[in-house]
C-alpha cells in the first residue's frame, strides 16, 4: 500500500478536488460520510430503483463467486440471457448492443447513424444530456448556437451539431426543414432530468413523424428513464417507435452498463448497405454487469405492480407538499416531476425548456448553492445535477425529513 504523506489527491476526475468530501459506502436510501448517514437524493444518478445494496444486488454479487462468473472478454451466456430479458420489455427492437457505459452507447449509436446515412450533421435537442460524447459535448445559447462544454473538442464537432428547442414544434420544424438533406440523425432525451415534464408527447410524436417522413434516423436516449418509467420507458408510455434507443443506469442494477436497442428497420439498413460497424470492447457485454443487471431487471419486472405505484406515490407526496408550501409562502420556485424523477426549478414563471430555466434561474445560483450546503449540513445529499430520484428504499420518515428541511431551506434562501 502506498501512503500519501502530503494527503494530496491524485484523482483528476470532476468532484475529487476536495478530498474531505468523499463518500465511502451506502445502504438503502442512505449514503455514508465520515460515519454519518445522509439521505441520498441521487441514488446512483438515478440508477438504483431498489436503493443501495438491495437484497437482490447482494444475492447477485454472492452468486458471482458461487457460480465462478468472471469477466470473460468473450461472448458469454449472461449477456445472451440478459438480451432476451430486455427484448421482452422492448419487443420493438430486434438486436441489442451492450456497452461499458451510457456515453459509449451514445457514441456508438452515432456511429451507426453515420455509417447508414453517410452524413455527419447531428440534430440535438436543447436540455438533453448525452454523457461525455465529443460530438455532443455542447450546450445551446439563446440563439441555439453550440457552446463548447469542454476544451479538446474538434472544430468539426462544433460545425456538425445543430440545436432545436425542446417542446417547440414551430422553431424545430423550421430548423429541420432547412438542414434535412444533411442530417445524419436526431437525438433526444425524451424526458429530461433538467426539466421533467409530462407535456412532451406531441413534440416527441412530431420528431418521430418528421424523421420517418424524411428518412432520418432518430435516437431516444433513455439512459435515465429506461426501466424507471413503469418498468419500461418513455417511448412505451407514449407509444412511440424511435429507430435506435440507448439504455443503461437502472438496467445495470448498480453495475456500469450501456445498451443500444436497434429496430428491425435499422438492422436491415446495416445489412442491406453491407456496413461494417465496430461495437467491441473488453467489457462490452461483460458477464458480471450482464448477470447483476439481468437479476435486478427480472426482479423489478416481476414486482413492478408494487414498486412503481409506490415510487409514484412517494414522488407525488414530495412534490405536492413542497409546491403547496411554495405557493402559500410566495417562494420563487416550483417542483416539476415525471414519474419518480423530480427537479426543483427556482423560478415561479412557467418554463418549457432548459434555455428558459437557465435564464430565469441565473440570479438565484448563489442561493441554490446555499440551499445545497444547508441540506448537506443537515445530512441530505442533494446532487449538483439538481435531479431528485425516489427509490423503493426511500421511506416515509425520509420524506418527512426531506420536506421539513426543504421547507426550511427554501424559506431561508428564497
Amino acid at each position: 500500500m502506498f501512503l500519501n504523506k502530503n494527503n494530496k489527491n491524485f484523482v483528476f476526475n470532476e468532484g475529487y478536488s476536495n478530498k474531505k468530501n468523499l463518500f465511502k459506502s451506502a445502504l438503502g436510501s442512505k449514503i455514508f460520510y465520515k460515519g454519518s448517514k445522509y439521505i441520498d437524493l441521487s441514488l446512483g444518478a438515478g440508477s438504483l430503483i431498489l436503493g443501495h445494496n438491495s437484497s437482490i444486488y447482494k444475492y447477485a454479487i454472492k452468486n458471482l463467486t458461487k457460480k465462478n462468473i468472471s469477466s470473460l472478454a468473450a461472448p458469454n451466456q449472461q449477456a445472451a440471457d440478459f438480451a432476451e430479458v430486455i427484448n421482452k420489455i422492448f419487443p420493438q427492437y430486434s438486436k441489442f448492443i451492450f456497452c461499458n457505459s451510457g456515453t459509449e452507447a451514445v457514441f456508438k449509436s452515432l456511429r451507426i447513424c453515420n455509417a447508414i446515412s453517410k452524413k455527419r450533421m447531428v440534430i440535438a435537442v436543447t436540455g438533453s444530456w448525452h454523457g461525455s460524447v465529443n460530438q455532443l459535448l455542447f450546450s445551446a445559447d439563446k440563439k441555439l448556437k453550440p457552446v463548447s462544454l469542454s476544451d479538446g473538442l474538434l472544430k468539426e464537432d462544433k460545425q456538425n451539431i445543430k440545436f432545436i428547442p425542446y417542446n417547440n414544434i414551430k422553431i424545430s420544424k423550421k430548423i429541420l426543414e432547412k438542414y434535412k438533406s444533411k442530417i445524419s440523425c436526431i437525438i433526444i432525451e425524451p424526458i429530461q432530468g433538467c426539466l421533467p415534464l409530462y407535456n412532451a408527447k406531441e413534440y416527441l410524436k412530431f420528431l418521430c413523424e418528421f424523421s420517418k417522413k424524411n428518412k432520418i434516423l432518430i435516437i431516444f436516449d433513455e439512459m435515465i428513464t429506461g426501466l424507471r418509467v413503469d418498468g419500461k420507458s418513455v417511448q412505451s408510455y407514449f407509444n412511440l417507435r424511435p429507430d435506435i434507443s440507448t439504455f443503461g443506469k437502472c438496467f445495470g442494477g448498480g453495475m456500469p452498463i450501456g445498451i443500444i436497442g436497434i429496430s428491425k428497420k435499422t438492422e436491415n439498413l446495416i445489412k442491406k448497405n453491407k456496413k461494417k460497424i465496430f461495437f467491441g470492447g473488453t467489457f462490452s457485454g461483460n458477464s458480471i454487469s450482464s448477470y447483476v443487471g439481468m437479476l435486478t431487471t427480472k426482479y423489478i419486472i416481476k414486482n413492478k405492480n408494487k414498486i412503481f405505484p409506490e415510487l409514484e406515490k412517494k414522488s407525488i407526496f414530495f412534490q405536492s407538499k413542497l409546491n403547496t408550501f411554495i405557493k402559500k409562502n410566495n417562494i420563487n420556485a416550483y417542483v416539476y416531476r415525471f414519474k419518480s424523477i423530480l427537479r426543483i426549478v427556482f423560478t415561479r414563471k412557467k418554463v418549457s425548456n432548459r434555455i428558459q430555466r437557465d435564464f430565469l434561474e441565473l440570479k438565484n445560483l448563489k442561493n441554490i448553492n446555499k440551499l445545497r450546503n444547508f441540506l448537506f449540513k443537515n445530512k441530505v445529499y442533494y446532487p449538483s445535477s439538481g435531479i431528485i430520484f425516489m427509490s423503493e428504499c426511500t421511506t416515509k420518515s425520509d420524506l418527512e425529513i426531506l420536506i421539513k428541511l426543504f421547507k426550511k431551506g427554501l424559506n431561508k434562501f428564497f
